[in-house]
């Protein structure tokens, strides 16, 4: 898959959307947070394209399919469609190069880092810690395949899965789901 295309399919995720739950309750608002959120990154993302940066696109579009993969799994958006991670092999030649390697590995230790900065906030016999639980699984898998990416020489398909598994950690956060232990700096919440 080309980059603007997968762009492209997220917007128009994005267009056919809105907040699952009813308007003034706080998982309502949790959802137009999201909704904002990935909107945000699919502006920056095109706004990456438009100016020749591949790469950061790249990185902004599947950080934004993060972010509404885990809202659609927590149940904040209803959609038919799931964008996952897909191969970019069309134009992997293109990102290749020292500032791809540096981009893959600065994502991993974010990646890394924001999994080993998070504790599940729901009490255990809650149903939301179930939730918490699989993102967590998720953000894991998604280091695990970016690794294995990484080694197969795939530095773009691997520097898109630790920017999704980011985006699925990002939005648990958001979704109250975890408590911040440390390294607060690699989410998208204000200070305490």
């Amino acid at each position: 898959m080309k980059v603007h295309d997968y762009g492209e399919s997220l917007g128009r995720i994005l267009v056919g959307i809105s907040p699952s739950p009813p308007r003034g309750t706080a998982l309502h608002e949790v959802a137009r947070q999201a909704h904002e959120m990935v909107d945000a990154y699919l502006m920056d993302g095109k706004a990456f394209l438009s100016s020749g940066d591949l790469m950061n696109g790249l990185a902004a579009f599947t950080y934004a399919s993060g972010w509404l993969d885990a809202s659609s799994t927590l149940g904040l958006f209803t959609t038919r469609e799931n964008l996952g991670i897909p191969e970019f092999p069309e134009e992997a030649a293109s990102l290749d190069g020292d500032r791809l390697r540096e981009k893959r590995e600065r994502y991993r230790k974010m990646l890394s880092g924001a999994l080993e900065a998070l504790e599940c906030s729901p009490d255990p016999g809650s149903p939301l810690f179930g939730s918490a639980t699989l993102i967590l699984e998720r953000a894991g898998e998604l280091l695990g395949e970016g690794d294995l990416r990484a080694k197969e020489g795939r530095g773009a398909d691997a520097l898109a899965c630790y920017s999704h598994g980011h985006g699925w950690l990002d939005a648990g956060v958001r979704a109250g789901l975890f408590r911040v232990l440390h390294s607060r700096e690699l989410f998208t919440v204000g200070p305490l």
